[in-house]
């Protein structure tokens, strides 16, 4: 039975009890005024049952207030101790979670913020309070938030936004919902911020764009590829005539092999680009990866040697076929090793070495230069179709792509890692590591 139901009982039970103690000392007086001839001994016992129920509605009624007291006060200590266990339970999931939480005034500073928020930022919650969004987050990022803040004490509405912020040499992205805290007759006293790490979400975004633009690629190489195939046959077979026609050991002859080897050399790029568009095909070719490797150096040596770029190869012996074209695995190695003396221009080095994985599942091919390194800004665009950071006329911006696409076709990675001479004091330098699957 709660408390509710216990105090409606004893009222009840006290109204009765006030009300035969009433009703005895009426009956008292009213028997001695009838009875006036009775006995002093009747009347005193008379009066003295009067007194006593009257005596004992009164103690009645004092007990049920002290009671009735007692019972609000446990009641009020077992609210007081459901509101505590609750603030206590809203306070561990706070602070116990993984997401950037904290309450900001209407000029920015920090009125509260939970654990994880402080420790990502080296101290402890009571270090922030009182002080401003900037001395978190950049500038450019803390006046994006002030506006936000601004607007909904403005209008009292949640916002969103999505931020990026650097942490060491990573760049994390942030999805943060600004949201009013109101009193009682509504007002907005301060803004709630609850801010989530989506880099993951925002890569897999970058991947399905990606994506998409390797798809309109390969609709694009496909539309290219059928216009340049016509004027390359016509253009290789006239050279045939002619060169029926010509002696050998003429220079009108050399000449023609020179337009018919340029020619099969485009016709090879088409091809490149055909395949590239093809991606998706199920292609079951294996090669030593030594191998391309090996004759991409033969052909580059001599190109290095003038750049005064220093080769160094580590080659693992008796490595296990790998799943790829022997040629397309050439262009992949050619390519990058293109960018990477272009990256070093008339000086450096260049490692590039092969080896199982630690698991001995795959083969890790690693290309890496000292150049000038790729801006943080162009990481996620290198892999684009036609994205390019050389001068016009020295790159197309289709290296890396149909790099990318061959590595694809035959399921494995590729990725890239690279420091400028901003990038503090990791060494200046891009390197990219190739993921091969090994044939079972």
């Amino acid at each position: 039975m709660n408390i509710q139901n216990r105090l409606k009982l004893t009222r009840v039970a006290l109204i009765i009890v006030w009300s035969i103690s009433f009703f005895c000392f009426v009956m008292t007086l009213m028997t001695g005024m009838q009875s006036p001839h009775a006995g002093p001994n009747s009347f005193v016992w008379l009066q003295s049952l009067g007194i006593f129920t009257l005596l004992l509605g009164i103690g009645s009624g004092l007990f049920y207030g002290r009671w009735r007291f007692r019972g609000l006060q446990n009641q009020i200590a077992d609210q007081s101790k459901k509101i505590k266990r609750c603030k206590e339970r809203y306070r561990v999931l706070v602070e116990s979670a993984e997401d950037f939480i904290f309450t900001v005034d209407r000029s920015g500073r920090f009125r509260s913020l939970n654990s994880f928020t402080a420790a990502f930022f080296g101290g402890v919650p009571s270090q922030f309070i009182g002080r401003p969004l900037s001395d978190l987050f950049s500038h450019e990022v803390a006046g994006k938030q002030l506006k936000l803040i601004k607007s909904v004490f403005q209008f009292g509405k949640s916002m969103r936004h999505e931020f990026m912020i650097v942490s060491g040499e990573y760049q994390i992205w942030l999805g943060a919902n600004f949201m009013p805290r109101k009193d009682e007759k509504g007002n907005v006293i301060s803004v709630l911020c609850i801010a989530r790490d989506i880099t993951e979400s925002k890569k897999l975004e970058n991947q399905l764009i990606n994506t998409e633009k390797l798809a309109s690629m390969g609709t694009l190489a496909a539309g290219v590829a059928h216009e340049i195939n016509n004027p390359l046959g016509i253009i290789l077979g006239f050279t045939d005539l002619l060169l029926e026609k010509c002696e050998k050991n003429s220079q009108s002859y050399q000449d023609l092999k020179t337009i018919e080897r340029q020619g099969l050399h485009c016709k090879a790029v088409v091809e490149n680009l055909l395949r590239f568009a093809r991606h998706g095909e199920d292609i079951y070719e294996y090669c030593d990866i030594n191998k391309p490797i090996r004759s991409i150096m033969e052909v580059v040596k001599h190109s290095l040697d003038m750049n005064n770029i220093e080769l160094r190869l580590s080659l693992a012996p008796d490595l296990p076929e790998v799943k790829g074209n022997l040629r397309q695995m050439q262009q992949v190695i050619l390519n990058l090793v293109n960018n990477a003396a272009a990256a070093m221009k008339n000086e450096g080095v260049l490692w590039i070495s092969s080896a199982l994985d630690a698991n001995n599942e795959k083969v890790v091919v690693i290309i890496r230069d000292n150049g000038h390194g790729i801006q943080p800004e162009y990481m996620d665009k290198i892999f684009d179709p036609f994205f390019t950071t050389k001068s016009e006329g020295e790159g197309t911006g289709l290296g890396l792509s149909i790099t990318h696409g061959i590595i694809s076709k035959y399921d494995g990675t590729i990725s890239c890692e690279s420091n400028t001479a901003n990038s503090g004091n990791n060494p200046r330098g891009t390197t990219f590591k190739i993921t091969l699957r090994i044939r079972d």
